[in-house]
């Protein structure tokens, strides 16, 4: 039932991501100075990480973009203090407001190539995750024995793979929801994952 089930919904997070790809552009034209979403759009918006993630403008986007990220931000991740329902979710303090248009105009492609990144992070955390509680979990498969991870429940399950593929890639394969990483004793809410490529660098 559990394989159903996810079935279904990564059709129903499919269908949403379509959405997001059409509309990420217009959705961006609401955030805040601050790099988040109105409440509406939480399905667009990650669920812990504000849209101007300092690794992501210095390292991730190409040069002609990149702006004088430490002028006006300080990035916290999400292991400090803010909550946004319930989560810890990284966020910025403005050290300088005055932006240059080119500077606004650089943040905004920033932005919307880290939603493209991150497509649908909130719908299929919010709405086609699942809560998993780790003493649920037998770990049938694991990456330290086998090389990879095959965890399940009665509800869940989880398969994720990076092993060697060809011409030097590796498969990164994540299907089912990402509890492997839960702990002793932890209750969380997991988001669905479908990512199945043997074309990983």
């Amino acid at each position: 039932m559990k394989y159903v089930k996810w079935l279904l919904y990564t059709i129903i997070d499919i269908a949403f991501n379509i959405v997001c790809y059409l509309t990420n552009p217009l959705v961006l034209l609401t955030a805040s100075e601050y790099g988040n979403l109105p409440w509406l759009l939480t399905w667009w918006d990650n669920y812990d990480d504000c849209l101007d993630v300092e690794y992501f403008v210095k390292e991730h986007v190409p040069s002609f973009l990149v702006y004088d990220y430490d002028k006006h931000y300080k990035w916290h991740s999400n292991t400090g203090s803010l909550q946004t329902r319930g989560i810890y979710k990284s966020y910025v303090d403005i050290l300088d407001w005055d932006f240059t248009w080119k500077e606004r105009l650089q943040r905004y492609a920033c932005r919307v190539l880290w939603l493209y990144r991150n497509n649908a992070y909130g719908f299929s955390y919010y709405v086609t995750g699942i809560v998993v509680r780790a003493e649920d979990i037998t770990k049938v498969k694991t990456e330290e024995q086998d090389g990879y991870i095959f965890y399940t429940t009665d509800y869940a399950f989880v398969y994720k793979d990076e092993r060697p593929s060809f011409f030097g890639l590796h498969w990164d394969n994540y299907v089912g929801w990402k509890f492997n990483w839960l702990k002793d004793g932890e209750v969380e809410r997991c988001m669905l994952a479908c990512r199945i490529t043997p074309f990983h660098k």
